[in-house]
Formats: C-alpha cells, structure tokens, sequence
C-alpha cells in the first residue's frame, strides 16, 4: 500500500512539473511577443531586461533561437557589437544549423552571420549489418598430379563498427573507423575420380580504415560516397572438411564414404596482417541534427591470405582429408544501416566570410 502511494505521489508530481513547465512555455511566448511588438515599435532599450527572465530559465530551444535573434538585431540597431556577436553565438547554440538569409534577415544580421558558424568539426557515428567475401585465387595448389576443378561459394556474415568524420569542409571529410566483422566461404572441390571435398571457413577479423568522403550538405536526403585502404587483422579462422570419397564396388555399384573432420583451428595456417582498398556510398537521412545512414561497401582485399610454407612441406590439420589451401585473397561486400551525431561548435571564425555580403550591399548602393 505503501509503494501504490509512493508511486501515485510521483506521478502527481510529474503531472504538475509538465504542466508547469508548459505554463511557463506560454508565459514566456507572451513575453517574446511583447518583445517583438516593442522592437518593431522602435523602442529597443527595454528588450534585454525584458526577456532575461525566460532567458534565464524559461524559454524553449526554439523560442531560445527567435529571442537571441531579436536581441542580435536589437544590439547592432544599439551599436552594441559585442552583445551582438554574443547573441549570435547562442543563436546558433540553440539552432546550429540557422543560417542568416537576406531574404528574410537585416543585411546588417547577415553581415554579422558571415563571422560565425557552428559547422561540426567532429561527426560521430556507429553502423552494423551484413557483409559476403568472394574469394579471389591468386594461384590454384594441386599436390595430386590429376586434374581438379575448385569452386568457391559465398556466404553470410556480420559486421559492426563506429568511426569519426573529421570534417575538412561541409562537403569532404576525412574519415576513420574501427570495425570487427565475421568472413565465411565455401570451397567445392571436385577431383578427376570424382571424390568431393568440401571446406567451410570462419573468419573473425579487425579493421581501420581510413578514408576520405564527399558529402551532399543540403536537403534531408543526402548522398555521400567515399574510397581508402584499410589495415586489418585476422584473429581467428576455424573450418570443417567434409570428404566424400567415391569408390567402385566389383559389381560396378558407386559407393560413397563420407568423412568430415571435427572443427579445425587454421590462424596459424593464415596471414594475420592484410590490406585492402575500398570504395562504398551510401545516403543520409536527416532527423533533427542527427543523421540516419545506409551504405554500401566493396572492399578489394590486398594480400595473400594464405601463409606460402602451409601449402607444401608442413602437416595442416586438414591434409589428413586431403584439403591443401589455394593461394587467395577475400573480399568483402558490406551492407550497413547506422547513425550519426555531428558535434556542433558554435564559434567566431578567424577569418570571416563577408564577401559575398559586401557586393550585395556595394550592388545596393550604386
């Protein structure tokens, strides 16, 4: 009975929190109005004081951005550049991506725009998904003096990862990621006296790459596409052989004898060290200040995976069955759903952009 109190309580008081939390939301939206009224009435002195209390703790995100905007163009009418400048930068802490427009704006606030930008030095972001590794034989090892016939077959795996954008401009990006992603495939061997073998690898693999990206910035759909290297590590490849061995009995009747190994450890058997180059796309869907993402990636493995002294002269664990590994690179084809946090920095920049502004205003004048 106690509890039942305890937790009805807290949702009374939740209830009036919310409703005055909405309360004071509309006072304040009256005092934005009276603001607004005042300034277009060509009374500035009294604005500040007017809307410092809602600053202070009573206004919303949005309501936030329109009072900083008066309380800019508010200042620059008052030939207070400072407070101006101050303004503008919490403009573009409630807002980062507000943008002065000349359409809408006092020339004098787009002017004073050109110095700032909140453009995200950093981005953040994590991704997972699925991924298939084709193999590609660099040269075919065929101890048996008989003709073979190899066949490599794709299979599932998944992937999972994060990185960080550095963003060199709006548009192109400098980007590095860590990712951890499983690699699986099949090879099919079928001999002259039409023995089959087959293996199944795992592979579970580490990566870095690093790339550089080119990024639509306008519209709530954006594409992007990008290329790099990447180094990757190989931790860990374990497989199956399964050896199906056809024999002919004296009445001329086929007979099969299966025969499949138990799970078998062959990193030691592989190069744990690899490069690869890739190139992928994708698009970014805006919500809010965030980004959902799909992206599509091929990456062109580098390196011989296989180590060159475990083919010949050495016992593998599985040349008991029969199987000697190929020379071969892998592959990967990835896609990945994912998420991105740009970290906004609202700041003055060093150098302003105020060109563009200075002819539409010379243009004016003449």
């Amino acid at each position: 009975m106690r509890l039942k109190s305890i937790v009805g309580l807290f949702l009374i008081l939740l209830v009036m929190a919310q409703s005055l939390a909405q309360n004071s939301r509309m006072d304040c939206e009256q005092t934005l109005s009276m603001a607004t009224e005042e300034f277009n009435s060509g009374r500035f002195y009294g604005i500040p004081a007017m809307l410092k209390p809602c600053i202070d703790g009573g206004f919303g995100r949005e309501q936030r951005q329109r009072a900083y905007l008066l309380l800019a163009q508010t200042y620059l009418i008052l030939d207070d550049p400072i407070s101006a400048e101050n303004s503008y930068l919490e403009i573009l802490r409630a807002n980062p991506e507000f943008e002065a427009d000349t359409a809408l704006h006092p020339i004098d606030l787009v002017y004073l725009s050109k110095k700032f930008t909140a453009d995200p030095i950093f981005s953040l972001f994590a991704k997972v998904g699925g991924n298939t590794s084709p193999v590609r034989v660099i040269h075919t090892i065929n101890p048996w003096g008989s003709s073979i016939s190899n066949d490599y077959k794709l299979r599932l795996g998944i992937q999972f990862g994060g990185g960080v954008d550095w963003n060199i401009t709006r548009e192109i990006a400098l980007t590095g990621e860590f990712n951890a992603f499983t690699a699986s495939y099949r090879k099919n061997q079928i001999r002259a006296n039409q023995d089959d073998l087959q293996y199944i690898g795992n592979q579970f693999w580490m990566m870095i790459p690093v790339s550089v990206k080119y990024s639509d910035s306008k519209g709530k759909i954006r594409p992007y596409g990008y290329s790099g290297l990447a180094f990757q590590w190989l931790i860990s490849e374990r497989g199956r052989v399964t050896s199906v061995k056809t024999d002919v009995i004296n009445d001329g009747t086929p007979q099969s004898n299966t025969r499949e190994s138990p799970v078998l450890t062959m990193t030691d058997f592989r190069n744990k060290v690899n490069y690869s180059f890739f190139v992928g796309g994708g698009v970014r869907y805006k919500r809010g200040l965030d980004y959902f993402f799909a992206d599509l990636r091929y990456s062109f493995g580098l390196s011989n995976i296989v180590v060159p002294t475990s083919t010949y002269g050495q016992q593998t664990p599985m040349i008991e069955l029969g199987h000697v590994d190929d020379f071969f690179r892998i592959d990967n084809l990835a896609i990945s759903v994912g998420y991105v946090h740009p970290l906004y920095k609202p700041r003055k920049l060093k150098k302003a952009r105020t060109r563009s502004v200075l002819k539409l205003i010379n243009r004016g004048a003449k």
